[in-house]
């Protein structure tokens, strides 16, 4: 696969923003032994009423429940900081638990590990021969005297001994740890459940039961920053370090359940453009999306003929798939997916729509001789000028 195809399918992703904040937020343990703790302010979680009366309106109830049943409202919950601002409690984890939590297996003997810093259990998993998620619950050792309501987690995976890293679009290791997330239990202080997705490289695969081993690395806040004074730059706030505090192995059996997924193998196209739907299940809605090879030129004279300035611009197709109600369709933040013939997708969330409406807009500019259509969701996504639109009919 080239460059050019991969640019093509990933055009459909969004950009895994919580990779690269994390990764810019990273320090080696020498620096980071000089960090002075700073706080950049309290933060209070805001639940709906809904969502208690889901839980059974009280703690006792919600913590006798599994870590996929605990997530369920965890897209509807927001935090809001001194500042006034107010957003989603996690705004990477899109995964809408209410679809997958019917489907996740709890385990009857739960892996439990702890040292000086955290204590977790592996709660249980969701697995469909692609997509394993697996939930956590845990709590920070010493208290949570800082009142933090969302951390996150570095970890390694192993499947029947084997150490399996997340894949690049070459087929190449990103890094060696995955990553996830802990959120607050509603109502608790110092009860966390949390949560990581694992999109298996096509050689790790399986469609039986198999040993997974997961290993957390390193555990952290972006609630509390450090700061380091020789280079005057902030960091997170790391609650748990592998290399200095040791590491947490927890291992399960997991057993894969196949018929989860439903395939679909159906594609639209109109004028160059195509849209592919390989699979949905409860978890994801596996696709890919492309355009002709003529949007690689650099002028488009199309499209430049139709600005308002008549000044020529880079075009950038993108994709915006809604379901038969007109409800937009979320990409899910995460790395192309390798297909067993070599081909590539991208991953949204679930629906059970039985046509799809694909409409591609120009990333670059606000409208077009079609006119400007706005488009604005909850991630404050821009307006785009849609260049053209067809269905996909999802029905056998």
């Amino acid at each position: 696969m080239n460059m050019d195809d991969y640019k093509r399918v990933t055009d459909r992703i969004y950009p895994s923003d919580r990779c690269r904040e994390e990764v810019m937020n990273m320090k080696n343990a020498h620096n980071r032994r000089k960090i002075k703790h700073r706080p950049i302010g309290r933060i209070i979680a805001v639940v709906s009423a809904a969502a208690l009366a889901a839980c059974g309106g009280t703690v006792a109830a919600a913590s006798k429940l599994g870590a996929f049943d605990k997530l369920t409202d965890k897209r509807d919950r927001t935090i809001t900081y001194d500042n006034g601002y107010t957003g989603p409690l996690d705004k990477y984890d899109r995964n809408e638990y209410d679809k997958i939590a019917p489907h996740a297996a709890k385990f009857e003997e739960v892996s439990h590990a702890e040292n000086d810093c955290f204590s977790v259990d592996l709660d249980s998993a969701y697995y469909d021969g692609l997509e394993m998620i697996l939930g956590f619950t845990g709590e920070m050792a010493s208290g949570n005297e800082e009142g933090l309501n969302q951390l996150g987690f570095t970890a390694t995976l192993e499947i029947n001994g084997e150490q399996i890293h997340p894949k690049s679009y070459d087929g190449q290791n990103l890094m060696t740890d995955w990553w996830g997330t802990f959120v607050i239990d509603e109502g608790e202080n110092n009860s966390f459940t949390g949560s990581m997705t694992c999109i298996l490289p096509c050689e790790a695969r399986f469609d039986d039961t198999a040993e997974v081993k997961v290993t957390l690395t390193s555990i952290w806040s972006n609630e509390i920053s450090t700061y380091d004074y020789d280079t005057d730059t902030p960091h997170s706030y790391y609650i748990m370090e592998g290399h200095d505090d040791g590491r947490l192995e927890l291992s399960e059996n997991v057993t894969a359940d196949t018929s989860l997924v439903r395939k679909i193998n159906k594609t639209a196209e109109k004028d160059g453009f195509y849209f592919t739907v390989y699979s949905i299940s409860p978890a994801m809605m596996l696709c890919r999306g492309g355009y002709p090879e003529s949007y690689d030129i650099a002028m488009n004279e199309e499209i430049m003929n139709g600005t308002e300035d008549g000044k020529a611009h880079y075009v950038h197709p993108l994709m915006f798939v809604f379901d038969e109600d007109g409800n937009y369709i979320e990409g899910l933040p995460m790395n192309p997916i390798d297909m067993p013939d070599g081909e590539w997708a991208s991953a949204s969330v679930s629906t059970d729509s039985k046509t799809l409406t694909i409409k591609v807009g120009d990333k670059n500019c606000q409208s077009n001789e079609n006119g400007s259509v706005e488009f604005d969701d909850q991630y404050g996504h821009q307006s785009f000028g849609y260049i053209t639109e067809f269905t996909l009919d999802l029905t056998e």
